[in-house]
C-alpha cells in the first residue's frame, strides 16, 4: 500500500492580542481594511479561528492522535518541521532608493531589498554615519573617516551567533537561532521551563541593543521564543518576525523490546501522553529578560485566541508572526498565529503574504512516476494579511496556486492583484519532461483569493531560478541546460499570456531591474549540456516584452557569487554594479588551490556593461591557498559591500576594505 506523509501544507496568519501585556491593542485604526478580520470565532473557506483556549487545544489533540506511533509523533525529535526558506534569500528594490541622506551631503546605500520602504534583516547595516556588522558572533560598529574606517564598540557572544539584525535609529536587533536540550546551547535563563523535544528543539534569540554611543553598545533586553527564524520585516518603525515552532515537552514511551505487541502498548501509552497534553505543549514558549530593570518574565509568546487553522490539516508546527514597535523596544508584543508551518514571506508597506510549502516525505513513494503524479497536484497556500496598523495583522484572506513557490520573489502585488510564479517540482528534484512552471493571477474577493487567471507550460522539464515582476509584465528564467527568459504580459489578469521568449546558455538567479528597460541578471555561464562555468552578469534589453534580447554579458570563469542565493549581497548604485565574488582553481604544477576573491565591479551605461575591476579586499590577485600563512582564505571573501558617499566598503569575516567609489583604488583594508 503506497503511503504519503503530508505532514505540513497551507498556512495562515491573523491579529491577535498583545502577548504580554493585559491590554489588547485595537484592532482597527485608520487606514486598515475595513474588512479585516480579528481572532476569536471565525471561519472562512481556507481557515477557522477558536473562541476559547480549550477549543484550540483539542484542535491539536484530535489532529495529532492519528499521528501518533511507537515512538511518538512523527519526525524523530523536532517533528513536523520543515527548515526555512534561507529565505530568507533572495530580495531586491532596484530604482527604488537603496539609502537616504544621513547628514547633508552624504548619501549611501543600504540593505537590497525587495520591496521599497520595507526593510529586511541582514548581516551588515549603515545609516551613513555608522556602519554595523555581523560576523563571527559578534557585533561590531564602524565609522567612515578621511582615511578609511575606524572601529569603534563591540559586542561578542561567545554562546550564540546572531545571523541577522534590523536597525532603527538608535536600536538594533539582533536575530538568530538557539537551541534547546540535547541540540546545542541552553538559554541562559535559568527560569525557562518548556521541555525539550527528542534531540532538542529551536529557540530563536532576539537581542535588542543600544548603539547609542558607539564605544559602547549596551545590551537592554533578550528574548528567547521557542521555534526557527523564518523572515522578518521592518516599516516605519515597526518590525515583524516570523518564526515556526514545533510541539515541545512531551515524555514519549518506547517500545519495551521487540514486537507488534510491544509497539502496539507504546502507542497506547503516547497516545495517552497526547489526550493529557496542555496549550504549552503546542504554542511557544518565551522568556524575556530585561536588563535595564532586572526582571525575567515568561510565558506563552502567543494568545490562544490569535490562532488560526487551515481548513485542510496542514501539519502540527504553529507559525507566529510578532508585532513589536521598536520606539518601545521588545519588551512587550502583538501577535498572531496558524497551526502551520511557513517559509515564504512577501511584504509591502501594508500587506503580508505567507506561504506554505508543504513537506512532504516522497522517499515513501515507490517509484518516479508516483512522485511526479503527486507533484502535479501539489498546492501551496498562500494568506494575506493587513499589516497597515502597527499592531497585529489582521487575516484578509487566503488562496492556493499549483506548484512550488522558489523564494519571495516569486510573489507580487500589483493594483490590487497577486502574481506567483511556481513550478510542479520541488527544488533539487530533476523529473525530465514532466515538470513545467506556471504563473498565476490572485485576486481578493471576501476572505478568499481568487484565480483570475494563469499561463502554464514555462521551461517543460525545468524549474524556475530567478523571478521578477515590474509593472504590468513578469520576467521568469527557467534552467536545465539552456536558460529561457520569459516574458509575460500582465496586463490583463483575466488572461496572462506569454509575450516573448530569449534561450541563452546558463541561467540567472538573480534578476535586477534598471532604467530604460533593461535588466541584469546574475548567475552562471553554461555549456550546452548545462555544465556550469562560471560566474555571469547578463544585460538584457526588455523594453520591448515581445522581444527579449541580451545585449551584454561578463563572464568570470570558475567563479560564484553570493548573490546567486542572497540578493541582500548585490549592490546597485548610480550604475555602478557591485557583485561579491571567489573562485578556486586546482594547480597540479604546485599540487595546491588558488583562492581568489573580490567584488565585481561593473559600469552599465546604455547597452554596455563593462568590467572595470575584481575589487579584492587583501591582495592583488589570485593567491595559492598554502601563501595565506595558515588562515583561512574565506576571511577575505566579500560578504557586503555598501556605498557611503565616495567610498565603497567592503565587509568580509576578516575586516573592512575601503575603495574609492571614482578610481575603484584600494585605499586601505583595516582588520578587525
Amino acid at each position: 500500500m503506497r503511503r504519503l506523509i503530508a505532514l505540513i501544507a497551507g498556512l495562515g496568519l491573523v491579529a491577535a492580542a498583545c502577548a504580554t501585556t493585559a491590554e489588547t491593542p485595537p484592532t482597527s485604526r485608520p487606514g486598515r481594511d475595513p474588512g479585516a478580520t480579528t481572532p476569536g470565532v471565525f471561519a472562512s473557506a481556507y481557515v477557522q479561528g477558536f473562541a476559547a483556549c480549550d477549543d484550540l487545544l483539542r484542535y491539536y489533540i484530535d489532529q495529532a492522535l492519528p499521528l501518533v506511533g511507537p515512538y511518538g509523533l512523527p519526525g524523530g525529535g523536532p517533528y513536523l518541521t520543515v527548515a526555512a526558506d534561507a529565505d530568507m534569500v533572495r530580495r531586491a528594490a532596484a530604482e527604488a532608493p537603496q539609502g537616504a541622506a544621513a547628514e547633508a551631503g552624504v548619501e549611501y546605500s543600504g540593505t537590497n531589498v525587495q520591496v521599497a520602504g520595507v526593510d529586511e534583516a541582514d548581516i551588515v547595516k549603515t545609516d551613513g554615519k555608522r556602519i554595523f556588522v555581523l560576523v563571527d558572533g559578534r557585533l561590531r560598529i564602524a565609522r567612515p573617516t578621511e582615511d578609511g574606517v575606524a572601529f569603534d564598540g563591540s559586542l561578542r557572544f561567545d554562546d550564540w551567533w546572531p545571523s541577522e539584525m534590523l536597525l532603527f535609529g538608535d536600536t538594533v536587533v539582533l536575530i538568530g537561532q538557539d537551541w534547546s536540550g540535547d541540540g546545542g546551547p541552553v538559554p541562559l535563563a535559568e527560569s525557562r521551563v518548556a521541555g525539550p523535544a527528542y534531540g532538542g528543539s529551536g529557540v530563536v534569540r532576539i537581542v535588542e541593543v543600544d548603539v547609542t554611543d558607539v564605544d559602547r553598545p549596551r545590551i537592554l533586553r533578550r528574548l528567547w521564543i521557542d521555534g526557527t527564524y523564518v523572515s522578518s520585516r521592518l516599516t516605519d518603525g515597526v518590525a515583524r518576525i516570523v518564526l515556526s515552532s514545533t510541539p515541545v515537552g512531551f515524555e514519549w514511551e518506547y517500545p519495551e523490546g521487540d514486537g507488534l505487541r510491544a509497539e502496539r502498548e507504546a502507542t497506547r501509552r503516547n497516545r495517552e501522553v497526547v489526550k493529557n497534553s496542555t496549550l504549552d505543549n503546542w504554542l511557544p514558549y518565551y522568556v524575556l529578560e530585561d536588563e535595564t530593570t532586572g526582571s525575567v518574565r515568561e510565558g506563552r509568546a502567543l494568545d490562544c485566541t490569535s490562532v488560526l487553522a487551515p481548513r485542510t490539516f496542514s501539519g502540527l508546527n504553529t507559525l507566529s508572526v510578532l508585532t513589536f514597535d521598536l520606539t518601545e523596544g521588545i519588551a512587550s508584543w502583538a501577535d498572531a498565529g496558524v497551526v502551520a508551518d511557513g517559509s515564504t514571506v512577501y511584504a509591502t508597506a501594508d500587506r503580508l503574504y505567507v506561504a506554505t510549502h508543504p513537506w512532504q516525505d516522497w522517499s515513501m513513494f515507490e517509484s518516479e512516476d508516483d512522485i511526479r503524479d503527486e507533484a502535479k497536484r501539489y498546492r501551496s497556500q498562500i494568506h494575506l494579511f493587513d499589516t497597515s496598523d502597527p499592531g497585529a495583522p489582521a487575516y484578509l484572506a487566503s488562496g492556493e496556486v499549483q506548484g512550488f513557490l522558489l523564494n519571495q520573489f516569486a510573489m507580487d502585488e500589483y493594483q490590487g492583484v497577486l502574481r506567483v510564479a511556481s513550478t510542479t517540482a520541488p527544488e533539487g528534484r530533476w523529473w525530465s519532461g514532466d515538470s513545467e512552471s506556471l504563473v498565476t493571477t490572485l485576486q481578493r474577493r471576501g476572505d478568499e483569493l481568487v484565480e483570475l487567471g494563469r499561463v502554464e507550460g514555462l521551461g517543460r522539464g525545468e524549474r524556475i531560478f530567478a523571478v521578477r515582476f515590474l509593472g504590468d509584465v513578469g520576467y521568469v528564467v527557467t534552467f536545465r541546460q539552456t536558460d529561457p527568459l520569459y516574458t509575460i504580459d500582465l496586463s490583463d489578469p483575466t488572461d496572462p499570456r506569454v509575450a516573448g521568449e530569449l534561450k541563452i546558455l546558463g541561467y540567472s538567479a538573480y534578476l535586477h531591474p534598471l532604467t530604460g528597460g533593461r535588466i541584469l541578471g546574475v548567475g552562471q555561464d553554461a555549456d550546452d549540456e548545462g555544465r556550469v562555468k562560471g560566474t555571469q552578469l547578463s544585460l538584457f534589453d526588455v523594453s520591448d516584452p515581445t522581444d527579449p534580447r541580451r545585449i551584454d554579458q561578463i563572464t568570470l570563469d570558475g567563479g560564484y557569487s553570493q548573490a546567486e542565493v542572497d540578493h541582500r549581497a548585490f549592490t546597485y548604485w548610480n550604475g555602478l554594479v557591485l557583485v561579491p565574488y571567489e573562485g578556486w582553481e586546482w594547480l597540479p604544477e604546485h599540487e595546491t588551490e588558488r583562492y581568489d576573491a573580490g567584488v565585481i565591479a561593473a559600469r552599465v551605461e546604455g547597452d554596455t556593461l563593462s568590467l572595470e575591476r575584481v575589487l579584492r579586499p587583501a591582495a592583488d590577485g589570485p593567491v595559492p591557498v598554502d601563501d595565506f600563512g595558515g588562515e583561512e582564505p574565506w576571511r577575505w571573501s566579500p560578504r557586503r559591500t555598501v556605498v557611503i558617499g565616495d567610498r565603497i566598503f567592503t565587509v568580509t569575516s576578516g575586516g573592512i576594505a575601503v575603495f574609492d567609489v571614482d578610481t575603484l583604488e584600494r585605499v586601505t583594508y583595516a582588520e578587525f
